[in-house]
């Protein structure tokens, strides 16, 4: 089994790492949907609207506050303060718009190279007791090994970063088989359920390389 960490093929993977690595909670039948680049554009657009708005309107109340807090306190401030909150203003409203063109392009990149190595668009995935049904097709999972498992690093603001599975690939008869849970509906329930079924000690089956 290969492990990949943050897009890079490592030996074994820091068990200070591995510990952050959980599964949630098992499901009898999982059962998704590959999505369409359309329908992960949207969702992501959604994501950062919302994101995007919340800065915009913490740095613009903040100007505002500033604004009135200089006028009650010495209105010929406004003489220097006026221009500057202008200017603030202005740079978030342009800046912004810029960021989120800039954010989505670079999420429709990154969504082109996982969706171009997965079975089309629209492709039903089932993960149940017997094994895994891809478009129809049953395997079961003693026909099922883990062949790559690809973790990624989730940064965080305020505290440790955070690790997650991004996309677990299986080899299904020789095949190989990827379940990335950024592009199937209930994906990330997917992955943890193939680890679960397929690893015996997941995280520490991470640590002991292929």
């Amino acid at each position: 089994m290969r492990i990949v960490f943050d897009g890079r093929q490592v030996e074994s993977l820091d068990p200070k790492i591995a510990r952050r690595i959980g599964l949630g909670a098992d499901s009898p039948v999982v059962e998704g949907v590959i999505l369409s680049a359309d329908q992960i554009a949207a969702a992501a657009a959604r994501r950062y609207e919302i994101s995007f708005g919340v800065v915009g309107g913490v740095a613009a109340t903040i100007v505002i506050v500033a604004t009135i807090m200089a006028l009650d306190y010495e209105p010929a401030d406004m003489v220097v303060v006026g221009p500057i909150c202008l200017a603030v203003l202005a740079a978030m409203g342009t800046g912004l718009p810029a960021l989120y063109r800039r954010r989505m392009a670079q999420m429709r990149d990154k969504t082109a190279r996982r969706l171009a190595r997965m079975a089309p668009a629209g492709t039903a995935i089932r993960l149940d007791a017997a094994g895994l049904t891809l478009g129809g097709c049953a395997t079961p999972w003693s026909d099922i090994a883990i062949e790559a498992v690809e973790i990624v690093t989730v940064t965080v603001s305020d505290g440790d970063d955070d690790y997650h599975v991004e996309a677990v690939v299986l080899d299904v008869r020789g095949q190989p088989v990827i379940l990335d849970q950024g592009m199937i509906a209930n994906g990330e329930v997917m992955v943890d359920k193939a680890l679960r079924t397929l690893s015996v000690d997941f995280p520490g089956a991470l640590t002991r390389g292929a």
